[in-house]
């Protein structure tokens, strides 16, 4: 059962597809436009729609829009994928991210961290509360956290008895129980001790172990993320320029 390579390249590959409405896997080099009234849904797990979604991935360029922004891209039809990413950053503001591919495990010891079952809600709701201050979990974060955890996506650092780390597991707004975001949140003052490192890992690990392709992608700007998804066994595979909405 356990993900190969092929099948997590094979997956990651479909999954952003998705966002670009197109098969990536026959695209070659240069610029493609493609204009997509799945740009216009909500996003399950983001709570937004992504009207523009440009990426780009080595020799391509991929502009995936809406129907309400022909106008934009019918101007840029010419142009090359960096003055498309001026004039979309010229005139919107843009989410950067950076989108990451599984390559190889690079570590096989996680010191104390362990995969969440429900008997850790207690010690996930303190977690949460402390790093969540102004959302209010009542009415809804038991419920989110037990379905989660029942499928084996949550995963934790405990020291002293408390957890320190946790990398959780958001709704997929594609391809969902196919493959799994693991982000990583650690508390500030365990920072730069290893403990987000062996829980994202473990994190890893255990969806690989499951048949589950694992998913990273972080800010353009978070080198703290890039350097762990790196140390940890990704890769990038390109960049995505986001206008949400």
């Amino acid at each position: 059962m356990f993900l190969n390579r092929s099948g997590v390249d094979k997956i990651t590959t479909q999954y952003y597809s998705h966002f670009c409405c197109t098969d990536l896997s026959k695209l070659k080099r240069g610029v493609y436009f493609i204009c997509s009234a799945e740009r216009n849904s909500i996003l399950k797990g983001y709570g937004c729609k992504y009207s523009l979604y440009i990426l780009l991935k080595d020799n391509l360029c991929v502009v995936t829009y809406s129907p309400i922004l022909q106008d934009f891209a019918e101007a840029l039809k010419n142009s090359q994928s960096d003055n498309i990413i001026a004039a979309a950053e010229n005139k919107y503001h843009l989410k950067k991210e950076r989108l990451f591919i599984f390559q190889q495990e690079n570590m096989l010891q996680y010191g104390s961290a362990k995969i969440l079952s429900g008997e850790d809600y207690p010690f996930f709701e303190a977690f949460f509360r402390e790093t969540h201050l102004t959302v209010n979990p009542d009415g809804w974060l038991s419920e989110y956290f037990l379905e989660k955890a029942g499928k084996g996506y949550f995963t934790g650092y405990f020291k002293d008895d408390r957890l320190v780390s946790v990398c959780d597991a958001p709704d997929m707004p594609y391809m969902e129980d196919k493959i799994q975001h693991t982000g990583i949140i650690t508390l500030k003052e365990e920072r730069q001790k290893g403990y987000g490192k062996f829980t994202a890992a473990l994190a890893t690990h255990h969806l690989l172990q499951m048949g589950i392709c694992p998913q990273w992608e972080c800010n353009i700007e978070n080198k703290a993320s890039f350097e762990l998804a790196k140390s940890i066994g990704y890769k990038e595979f390109g960049k995505a320029y986001i206008l949400e909405e």
